[in-house]
């Protein structure tokens, strides 16, 4: 199959799914089965074993590590903290809060690591 045709096959019918109502999580998935049957070498061993692979990372290990982190720092008051130092420092400026965020941000990151990190913590703040 050609990638292009793959593509529309896949848009139009993730687009078909959410239009009929189904949940985002579920249209995304049903939305590649067309795809899965209709290409040629596609099999369900190599399928399940793509999987495996996606799934065995030592990325995805880290991640409950890094919200671990921003829960503490916002259990301990210190995303607040920033919040203020960056308030102080460019929040008396036009579009202070978003100022404020950029520079939260970049605080937090340098602190935790992970942008997954990043958007738990702040975002429960601001």
């Amino acid at each position: 199959m050609e990638p292009l045709t793959i593509a529309a096959i896949l848009f139009g019918s993730f687009l078909l799914l959410v239009f009929l109502r189904v949940p985002v999580a579920f249209a995304l998935g049903l939305a590649t089965l067309p795809v899965i049957f209709l290409t040629p070498g596609v099999t369900f061993f190599a399928l399940i074993d793509r999987t495996y692979i996606s799934f065995n990372s030592f990325l995805l290990l880290s991640v409950p590590f890094f919200l671990l982190a921003a829960n503490l720092m916002n259990e301990n008051g210190i995303t607040r903290k920033l919040i203020d130092l960056a308030k102080v420092s460019v929040g008396h400026l036009p579009g202070g809060l978003g100022h404020i965020n950029v520079l939260v941000s970049m605080l937090f990151a340098g602190i935790s690591g992970s942008s997954n990190a990043d958007a738990a913590g702040i975002g429960k703040v601001l």
